[in-house]
């Protein structure tokens, strides 16, 4: 039995140290602690969130939450407007969300003030606030996307029971998308657990159901994170189903005393293999950025370009980790990067190689174009 208990907290708002080239969230903002979907395979229950392991049986109702948030927002001089992700360690949709509404009065403190929205969710509830969602994106920004892992009915009630059926969250993007098409939807295909969600014609049916749903993104992980006590949890759950047989080879596949090779090698071929059907179906496996008018607006349009690139330099099985941290410390440059590039000083922004800059010249040469025609403007 589920226990519900109040409790005012300090701070209703994280701020990341990057924004992540995923779901491309500044900042996090969680109105529940504990999550009633009862996921075995998540990652919240290993040590790194010092949640209890118990949180889906105590949710805490984050009490004043919105309001905590509103004061937030007014009383910071050093809070730039960017993405919100609502949830990160819980679902901002669970069952509780029913009656309680924090995320809803969240969504309308972040409507007030213009915060850009990506939303994760394993729940149909969301459709409850297209109105709210509907309106941010008019005002700004807003993407939501459903977190399925299979659409086997069966498997998905052993790995997240009391979450709305994957052939439900479909039918959610779908109504999403008809009511309110100016709103970024599409699907967190993550985690996919080896030897139970991996054969071709699982992965196959998701990507597809996902593009007829109206899907416009497909963001996939294969394999999952296997850490201390979600670990032990997951593969403890495992031992008790129908699927005990794939224990073994999954945690030889997780081998920690070994090089690994097994593991590399079995996510670069899930990984070609998602991205291939992506493009057989038309979908992108990016979320489309939020970008705003103000001097980051290069930083965070070149930062994309390379966090992108560098993703599917990824895939193809050759990653570049200077092309990565350039894009992600790109996103707190104090000033923009086309003053750099005007005074020739792009080779002091970290990891801005020889190679990196002359891949960007085409984009710089843009955003030149582009701040020079603002500054005449102002003339006019």
């Amino acid at each position: 039995m589920v226990t519900y208990i109040y409790k005012e907290y300090k701070t209703a708002i994280n701020k990341l140290k990057y924004p992540d080239s995923w779901f491309w969230a500044r900042y996090t903002a969680n109105p529940y602690s504990g999550c009633e979907h009862v996921c075995i395979y998540c990652d919240a229950r290993s040590q790194r969130y010092y949640l209890t392991q118990d949180f889906e049986d105590e949710i805490i109702i984050k009490d004043k939450f919105a309001k905590k948030l509103e004061l937030t927002i007014k009383n910071s001089s050093s809070l730039l407007t960017d993405v919100i992700g609502p949830g990160g360690v819980c679902d901002a949709y669970q069952p509780i969300e029913k009656k309680v509404k924090n995320t809803r009065k969240l969504l309308k403190v972040l409507m007030k003030y213009g915060f850009p929205v990506n939303l994760a969710t394993k729940s149909d509830l969301v459709t409850r606030d297209i109105d709210l969602f509907k309106q941010i994106s008019k005002d700004t920004w807003c993407t939501i996307g459903f977190s399925v892992s299979t659409m086997d009915e069966e498997v998905s009630r052993l790995l997240e029971p009391r979450s709305s059926p994957p052939q439900a969250r479909m039918s959610a993007l779908k109504d999403i998308k008809q009511k309110a098409p100016e709103i970024q939807v599409g699907t967190y295909f993550m985690p996919i657990i080896p030897y139970l969600e991996d054969d071709f014609e699982q992965i196959e049916r998701v990507i597809k159901e996902s593009r007829n749903a109206g899907a416009q993104f497909i963001l996939f992980a294969p394999g999952l994170t296997m850490r201390d006590k979600q670990q032990e949890f997951f593969i403890a759950k495992l031992r008790k189903s129908k699927y005990r047989d794939i224990v073994k080879p999954l945690l030889k596949l997780y081998e920690k005393n070994s090089d690994n090779d097994e593991l590399y090698k079995y996510l670069n071929q899930m990984n070609l293999k998602l991205y291939n059907l992506c493009q057989k179906y038309g979908l992108e496996t990016r979320v489309k950025r939020w970008i705003p008018s103000d001097y980051r607006k290069w930083n965070y349009i070149i930062a994309e370009v390379l966090l992108n690139e560098e993703y599917k330099n990824a895939i193809r099985g050759t990653p570049n980790n200077k092309m990565k941290w350039a894009g992600l410390y790109l996103n707190n440059l104090d000033q923009s990067i086309i003053n750099y590039y005007k005074r020739g000083e792009l080779k002091m922004l970290r990891n801005f190689n020889d190679e990196i800059i002359e891949f960007l010249k085409p984009y710089l040469k843009r955003g030149e174009k582009d701040r020079d025609k603002k500054t005449l403007d102002k003339f006019l």
